[in-house]
């Protein structure tokens, strides 16, 4: 006869595998965002008009920026709220603030495209190319232990990389932002 005793506890393992949801959401959502506002802005017949008014591009990529962030916010609220429900995430605080600050950097990427780009198609595909680079140097698809030391240095630099390894730390380790500051 033989027995199998479990060596760990048996249990869920979405948290380990939720940050990277989370920031996977997020980045696709506002890269493409981003652009698709520019896209729409540049391809309006307002677009002309635009240039005959007192305001300087400034306020127009603050208003797409802000329009992108209310539009992520709302996201954020509705997924981390019924994920409070089913997976008691702690820190709900700091994780909507790492989030808010990833999806930040993802719109201004996303704009930046939709402003370099000209035709909407390419702009997507653009988007959607930066998103996939920067998902498969990010660990989640690839482990970064078998890529070579210096791709390794470089991907520390993704702000993917960044975002998840900084709300696994809130989610595993319920670290403080003092802690996680550094």
């Amino acid at each position: 006869k033989t027995t199998v005793k479990k060596v760990g506890k048996e249990g869920t393992y979405l948290n380990y595998l939720f940050p990277a949801l989370l920031v996977l959401v997020v980045m696709f959502a506002s890269l493409l965002l981003g652009t698709t506002l520019v896209m729409m802005e540049k391809n309006s017949p307002a677009f002309l008009r635009n240039f005959f008014l007192p305001l300087k591009k400034a306020t127009f990529i603050t208003a797409t920026y802000l329009t992108t962030l209310i539009l992520i916010v709302i996201q954020l609220t509705i997924i981390l709220g019924v994920s409070m429900i089913f997976l008691k995430v702690p820190g709900f605080a700091l994780v909507f603030l790492i989030l808010l600050l990833a999806a930040s950097i993802f719109a201004f990427l996303g704009m930046a495209i939709g402003y370099l780009f000209t035709s909407e198609e390419t702009g997507i595909l653009a988007s959607i190319s930066l998103g996939s680079i920067l998902l498969f140097v990010s660990g989640v698809i690839l482990p970064l232990e078998s890529v070579s030391p210096f791709l390794r240095e470089i991907t520390y630099f993704n702000p993917f990389v960044i975002a998840e390894k900084l709300i696994r730390e809130v989610f595993i380790f319920q670290s403080s932002i003092s802690a996680i500051w550094m």
